[in-house]
């Protein structure tokens, strides 16, 4: 079976600065990886080389085993679909409500999808702030909303960006929402953050980003497969 993503000997420089060196990374069905970096180490590039948002300089990502470079835009549009994104500082349309943004992503008005995204709205605390507009919402909320759009389509693999940055007080709530969500339906997560106790708690193994290139580092703590 091949890996839901992989980064084969991807390398990326920008104006001059080699943001990814060489960079080799595979993540299977049901795999937590996360990758540590520091503030403008390029982690948000991962994320958008991931998905195929970007052309790497040099190398292959393969989503769901098509290399992302050589596909056509429809092809990327489809297997984007199969993952739930969440991108640090967010990417909700600001002039559309949240409900609109979720229905968006999901791609389809039946009454089904509608259902999901009630129960998704009820979850994150967003039943209220449904009819809101993007760019009226509070980071909180829109972290939230962002979150909950990552789920809408029953994703096989999440990429995850500071997936609780802003969050605050309902942070702690956030990630075991998120974790049940993930780790007893076997999801595949890749994970970008600067939070090393967030990685032990949520990730089975763990690189650093230094200087472009991935280095492994000890193994995290598992999440106990339960869904409390």
């Amino acid at each position: 079976m091949s890996a839901l993503l992989a980064f084969e000997g991807v390398s990326l420089v920008l104006g001059g600065t080699r943001l990814l060196d060489r960079v080799d990374i595979a993540i299977e069905a049901g795999e937590r990886v996360a990758i540590l970096a520091d503030s403008g180490a390029g982690k948000s590039w991962l994320l958008r080389l991931a998905i195929g948002l970007v052309k790497p300089g040099s190398g292959t990502v393969r989503l769901m085993g098509t290399a992302m470079e050589d596909a056509a835009p429809d092809t990327r549009r489809l297997l984007r679909a199969r993952c739930g994104v969440a991108m640090q500082g967010g990417s909700l349309l600001g002039d559309l409500s949240v409900e609109e943004n979720m229905r968006l992503a999901i791609g389809t008005s039946d009454r089904r999808a509608g259902r999901r995204i009630d129960r998704l709205l009820l979850e994150y605390g967003l039943e209220q702030a449904a009819a809101t507009r993007g760019d009226a919402l509070s980071i909180g909320e829109r972290r939230r909303a962002e979150l909950a759009r990552a789920f809408v389509r029953d994703p096989e693999l999440l990429v995850l960006d500071e997936p609780f940055e802003g969050a605050f007080a309902r942070s702690d709530m956030l990630e075991a929402q998120v974790r049940r969500r993930i780790v007893p339906q076997g999801r595949a997560l890749l994970l970008l953050t600067q939070d090393r106790a967030l990685v032990g708690r949520l990730c089975e193994r763990v690189y650093r980003l230094d200087r472009g290139r991935l280095i492994q580092q000890d193994a995290a703590v598992t999440v106990p497969d339960a869904t409390s």
